[in-house]
């Protein structure tokens, strides 16, 4: 009986072999598992929100002049996402309260994380001062972004008369 005891006391013994390959598949595992987070991570967003961040920021004295001259206009918006119907609805007044000249609007509707689903419109006028355009189709719940950009209709400049970004809530 002392024998067989012996054998099963000297099988169950630790050796260097068995803490090394623990060792090993426990690192293995952890490696295994960061490189498919890192994986996932690179491959869904890159990091690149702006390709020409560098010469946006040179430009950024232009940028804060054009805004002085747009607020100077004093012009109001109100800008909807309606879900049903699908549909963009901007609504553009003057400083005096009423409709700013003949203008070509353009919106680019997206979702603040990603520009994967982003779509630009050419907002037709339904009203005076009021320009809107059905959607392909009903947006999802949630938060989305709408650039809008007002161009005098007469087509001589192509820089935006009024230009504005708003965070839409559709709710779920």
């Amino acid at each position: 009986m002392t024998t067989s005891g012996a054998t099963a006391g000297a099988a169950r013994k630790l050796s260097g072999r068995h803490v090394l390959g623990a060792m090993v598949a426990f690192f293995g595992v952890i490696i295994i598992a960061d490189a498919t987070m890192i994986y996932q991570a690179v491959s869904t967003f890159g990091g690149v929100d702006n390709q020409n961040a560098y010469r946006d920021g040179l430009a950024y004295n232009a940028r804060i002049a054009r805004e002085a001259q747009q607020d100077a206009l004093g012009w109001t918006d109100t800008v909807e996402l309606t879900p049903d119907p699908a549909r963009i609805r901007v609504s553009l007044k003057d400083a005096a309260g009423g409709t700013p000249g003949a203008l070509r609007v353009e919106a680019t509707l997206g979702r603040p994380a990603t520009d994967a689903a982003d779509v630009t419109l050419r907002l037709g006028e339904a009203t005076s001062g009021v320009f809107e355009v059905p959607l392909a189709r009903a947006p999802e719940a949630g938060t989305w972004i709408a650039t809008v950009r007002a161009f005098a209709a007469d087509g001589v400049s192509e820089e935006p008369v009024f230009e504005v970004r708003r965070r839409l809530w559709i709710a779920p």
